[in-house]
């Protein structure tokens, strides 16, 4: 349900369009795979794993992947004679499995790299720190064996560099900015949903995968603090993740019940997103945000921390409020929207010409060169 799948599904259905023959490989089957049932019918899916493996299988079959990637692609039935051009459309582990293959493979980097801050207080926290730093140090390695690595925005490319500086190379590197198919997102924002909080006040939206580098803990905390300055305003959190019990708990100690409403994962999150007047993103980390193009595409302007891909989007704050990378930045951002109603009208008005930087059809063109498709 997130920009990467959005962007995924938009290409495979230009491919199928186009009649490439075209296998998405993914690792097992889920009910968290929501959009498979958009896929075109043209596009064969395929899993790794006829389940998810736990425990000790789980563990085992990672390791084979990552020391024996060869192996590991020969057990499960991945074989390179079968395709023309290999796509690994996140940067994760599997990376490495496509990375030994002898055909043209290119590396989508969708996420901003950064530091993993370690600790361990036992021999054998000791051991699976230095063993994940290992594999970290593999996979990056594997992308140097890509004949292309296409990053989703100038600041993603620049940590990219700064975290991988001493596995990498420069030259394989291009920056393709995110865009996606605006078209349909109007139409599907207008359909009736009875769950929005009945309120005349300002809104707030934050419409995020629920994981610790998005840090959504920084908005609830800081509604608590503007509302015991006399504020009145609501807020509608929509996404799922490691992170969602343990937000839903801190709303509760904090006594927010009535003024946050956790919606967790929506099909069609666009009428939430039309109805708000603020799309808030308070994350520490974001490689592109695509949420935030839907988001001024429907007339909700955004609040975005300097954390990244957003300051892309947003041009620094022409477009829309950039704030510190910080707690005390989310609270200066949604107090200014509340203390200044009027950005609302503003940043509004810059809508289109903003949109125009991200336009969908150069954009998919611009991957259909990548891919080696344009003459199809």
């Amino acid at each position: 349900m997130g920009g990467t799948e959005v962007l995924l599904l938009d290409i495979l259905n230009h491919l199928a369009e186009k009649q490439c023959e075209v296998t998405l490989l993914i690792p097992n089957p889920s009910e968290r795979n929501k959009m498979l049932s958009e896929v075109s019918p043209k596009i064969t899916i395929k899993y790794i794993y006829p389940k998810q493996p736990e425990g000790f299988k789980k563990k085992f079959y990672k390791n084979l992947s990552i020391f024996f990637p060869r192996i590991y692609a020969k057990k499960f039935g991945i074989n390179e004679k079968d395709y023309d051009l290999i796509v690994a459309f996140k940067d994760t582990f599997y990376s490495i499995i496509f990375s030994r293959m002898n055909v043209r493979k290119l590396q989508w980097v969708h996420t901003q790299p950064f530091e993993r801050d370690y600790g361990s207080h036992s021999l054998k926290e000791w051991i699976a720190m230095r063993l994940n730093e290992y594999h970290l140090y593999k996979m990056r390695k594997s992308f140097n064996r890509y004949d292309e690595i296409i990053c989703v925005s100038d600041s993603c490319k620049n940590k990219y560099m700064d975290i991988y500086k001493k596995t990498v190379r420069k030259t394989d590197i291009k920056v393709l900015y995110n865009a996606m198919n605006l078209s349909g997102i109007a139409e599907k924002s207008e359909l009736t949903v009875n769950d929005i909080p009945r309120f005349d006040g300002t809104l707030f939206i934050v419409v995020v995968r629920l994981s610790f580098e998005k840090t959504v803990d920084r908005t609830i905390k800081m509604t608590r603090k503007l509302l015991d300055e006399g504020y009145d305003f609501r807020v509608m959190i929509l996404g799922d993740g490691p992170q969602y019990d343990n937000l839903k708990k801190l709303i509760a100690e904090l006594n927010l019940e009535d003024k946050i409403t956790m919606y967790g994962r929506v099909s069609n999150p666009y009428p939430y997103m039309r109805r708000a007047d603020w799309l808030l993103c308070g994350s520490s980390i974001e490689s592109f945000s695509l949420v935030l193009l839907e988001a001024i595409s429907l007339g909700t302007p955004v609040i975005a921390t300097d954390c990244g891909g957003p300051e892309d989007v947003i041009a620094r704050g022409k477009y829309g409020m950039m704030i510190e990378n910080s707690i005390d930045g989310v609270y200066t951002g949604m107090k200014t929207a509340l203390d200044k109603p009027e950005l609302k009208d503003y940043y509004n008005s810059l809508a289109s010409e903003n949109l125009t930087r991200f336009d969908y059809n150069k954009w998919i063109a611009e991957v259909d060169r990548l891919l080696g498709v344009e003459n199809l």
